[in-house]
């Protein structure tokens, strides 16, 4: 334990000389100050939607309130099916609507959408549009409507959330979650240049030891930069699940660092690999601010879950299990991480000796 503790000393100290924490601690306090006094709460992301309506049905629904103009927020309305598919086009964010009348008083819905977009999301909305212009119509019996009721849990909670706040997770994935990765590959690219990996592979000491300071000392850089963005912005609520969250995706990053580390001798040689990995890791932000972008392949991307993760605590709405679920894929992930960058590290260092 005493060596494990000497070690991680001298990593803060390695850490502290390399200005890696320094800067760490001095660029979260900038983007929390960012955050909160430059970026606008106020910014509409939504997607627009075309739509065709045949029946008529809106129409007749805005006649009645005594609506003359059917452009409504983000809705387009068409002539023809023709027509929303070119304006989706036009615009890749966008979806498309087709609203038809059964002879029978039912509704079909038809979800046009890119071809990104998941399927299984968009059956799902079709089924509850249908069941939305049916109770429009009066097309359930007399006391279908007079058993059910709806009643709102969480209301509004969703709809509140203003702009600055939704790029908060976003900017803890990137600032504390991704960059131990780089951070890890700098602390050893330092050991490698001072020769004392060599010297400490030749002592008593394990290499699992040696590995184990360089985790614990990242994350507890990342514990005081994730409280420095988190708490000034959302609060304490959801701190200790986010926290969880981000310390598990901490744990991914230094040790595909590792990884790195153990082929490139300084930061720099290995450039290019660590832009190309954060480059891939950031694709899930996309689904996160607009979901109609949805692949399934995103999410074999380890950082979909962070996103989504870090998501649900901060903005709770019935959503706490893509919490537990986000954290048990990280944990799994960060168990094969470690073992492998532990073997592939250990093995390359005995080489070099």
């Amino acid at each position: 334990m005493r060596r494990i503790f000497n070690l991680l000393k001298k990593d803060v100290l390695l850490g502290i000389k390399d200005v890696f924490i320094l800067l760490e601690i001095i660029f979260a306090a900038v983007i929390v100050l960012i955050v909160l006094f430059l970026i606008p709460g106020d910014v509409d992301p939504e997607e627009t939607v075309f739509i065709y309506d045949k029946s008529g049905t809106i129409r007749s629904l805005a006649e009645r309130f005594g609506e003359q103009d059917l452009e409504i927020g983000n809705e387009r309305f068409k002539d023809s099916r023709e027509a929303v598919i070119g304006g989706m086009k036009e615009n890749k964010s966008a979806l498309g609507l087709i609203i038809t009348a059964g002879d029978d008083g039912t509704w079909d819905i038809e979800l046009l959408t890119q071809p990104y977009t998941s399927g299984t999301m968009m059956k799902y909305l079709e089924v509850n549009l249908e069941d939305l212009f049916s109770i429009f119509s009066g097309t359930y019996p007399p006391d279908v409507y007079g058993a059910v009721s709806v009643t709102p849990l969480e209301e509004g909670v969703r709809d509140a959330i203003p702009f600055n706040k939704q790029l908060l997770p976003v900017m803890i994935m990137m600032m504390v979650g991704i960059v131990g990765l780089f951070a890890m590959i700098s602390v050893l690219g330092q050991e490698h240049s001072e020769a004392t990996i060599r010297a400490y592979r030749v002592s008593p000491a394990s290499m699992t030891e040696f590995l184990l300071s360089k985790h614990l000392m990242l994350l507890g850089v990342s514990i005081v930069t994730f409280s420095i963005l988190y708490i000034p912005v959302i609060g304490l609520g959801g701190y200790l699940q986010g926290l969880l969250v981000i310390l598990l995706t901490v744990i991914m990053g230094s040790s595909a660092g590792i990884i790195l580390g153990a082929f490139f001798d300084s930061p720099m040689d290995s450039i290019g690999w660590v832009l190309l990995l954060m480059m891939v890791l950031s694709l899930p932000a996309i689904s996160l601010f607009a979901p109609v972008f949805s692949p399934d392949w995103l999410r074999f991307i380890p950082s979909y879950y962070t996103l989504f993760g870090l998501d649900a605590a901060m903005f709770p709405d019935h959503n706490r299990h893509i919490i537990w679920q986000s954290a048990a894929v990280l944990a799994g992930i960060d168990i094969v991480l470690l073992f492998l960058s532990a073997r592939i590290f250990s093995r390359k260092i005995q080489r070099e000796l």
